[in-house]
């Protein structure tokens, strides 16, 4: 279950959350007004160094449901990565743009990250103590993919606005084994998760997201302010990413950006994801052709 949180936020030489992509990085700004130029193109590689809080909730092996929460840096889960597949892009055509970004990442994660929180088989949750947990392992797939559509509102000597409207789609497959001490019994004595077993996720969630990116420019330098907000729901509630940073046009043809950047998702007490939170800092470079 946490591997995947690691998967999103090992975003290593890519693009991660689609529409956020092309705005929240340093990428090409519109052209001048009446100045049709023809497509233009921008590929984005980066590294994300996130923090990953979340909590996800698999059916339990007797009914009911089983959550596990995820804590960790950086430092906690770069060794786990078993395998990743990271790409992403934009077109630009005078003010109208079409982002696209593809992530599939595998890893698994030991206990040191995470660990189960509660079972619960319907009347409330029962606590499932740490000093319990002899070890848990989990092998995590993770994809996300977006995409998304933007057309410049504002331009100018000073930067530009584009307002953006796309999906984001996210498909988690996952499963944990875990090893505990003893059995964790239910109120009327009953087992309500044995001390030896596996855990299993396998869900897909697309949400329409709509939002504001562009840039910032500052006065006579190379120097400009890149920055990214969108938010919105569907097959999970709730989501929501913003992005800020400082980008440098080292060539017409590249920039070099770092900033911040928060994504979350919020799913209330359903199964699969019930929340996943990624802050970190972002260094990329904008290749523009």
């Amino acid at each position: 279950m946490r591997c995947r949180f690691k998967v999103a936020v090992i975003t290593l030489s890519a693009l991660t959350a689609a529409a956020p992509v092309r705005a929240q990085i340093a990428s090409s700004p519109p052209p001048p007004p009446g100045a049709m130029t023809g497509w233009q193109f921008a590929i984005t590689p980066y590294v994300w160094l996130p923090t990953i809080s979340a909590n996800l909730q698999a059916n339990g092996p007797r009914g009911g449901s089983v959550s596990t929460t995820i804590s960790a840096s950086i430092g906690d889960y770069i060794s786990d990565i078993n395998f990743g597949v990271l790409v992403g892009g934009v077109a630009r055509y005078d003010r109208f743009s079409v982002m696209t970004d593809l992530v599939y990442l595998n890893a698994s994660l030991t206990s040191s990250v995470s660990h189960l929180s509660t079972v619960n088989l319907g009347p409330g949750p029962i606590d499932i103590p740490r000093s319990l947990q002899l070890s848990t392992g989990t092998r995590l797939a993770t994809t996300v993919w977006s995409l998304a559509g933007g057309y410049t509102l504002l331009q100018g000597d000073w930067g530009n606005v584009d307002a953006i409207a796309g999906l984001r789609m996210l498909a988690i497959g996952s499963t944990t084994n875990h090893t505990l001490s003893s059995d964790i019994l239910a109120p009327d004595g009953t087992i309500a998760l044995s001390r030896g077993g596996s855990l299993d996720i396998g869900k897909s969630y697309f949400n329409a997201i709509g939002g504001v990116t562009g840039r910032i420019n500052i006065p006579d330098s190379k120097f400009y302010l890149p920055f990214y907000v969108d938010a919105g729901g569907g097959a999970l509630p709730f989501t929501w990413q913003i992005y800020g940073g400082i980008a440098y046009s080292a060539a017409t043809w590249a920039d070099l950006s770092v900033g911040y950047r928060y994504l979350t998702f919020q799913n209330g007490g359903s199964t699969g994801v019930r929340n996943l939170s990624l802050g970190g800092i972002i260094l990329a470079a904008n290749f523009r052709f």
